[in-house]
């Protein structure tokens, strides 16, 4: 009488853990490349940054409270502005919900 066996043959194992191991050491690799690139490349390239021109505007001051919202309202009204504003429309929701 034939038994019937199951499981892995060594072959198959071993086909397993040689697969795994060059998966492994191909990550390592990248890993390794990848930790060494920051401290090569970063030496070498240097992006010239922009820099805006200085502005005579001050800081918005923080919002509150809700007659800080009236006084920037009439503060934009005065400036000419109108209803369709965004801004306008903005303060206006904003001075609703206080």
């Amino acid at each position: 009488m034939k038994k019937q066996q199951s499981g892995f043959t060594i072959v198959e194992v071993v086909l397993v853990i040689v697969i795994v191991a060059a998966i492994a050491g191909v990550g390592y690799y990248v890993w390794h490349g990848q930790k060494a690139t920051p401290t090569t490349t970063a030496a070498t390239t240097s992006a010239p940054t922009y820099q805006s021109p200085p502005t005579s505007v001050p800081p918005a001051p923080p919002v509150n409270s809700a007659s800080d919202l009236n006084n920037a309202m009439s503060a934009l009204n005065q400036a000419g502005v109108s209803s369709n504003n965004t801004d306008n429309n903005q303060l206006s929701s904003q001075a609703s919900g206080f």
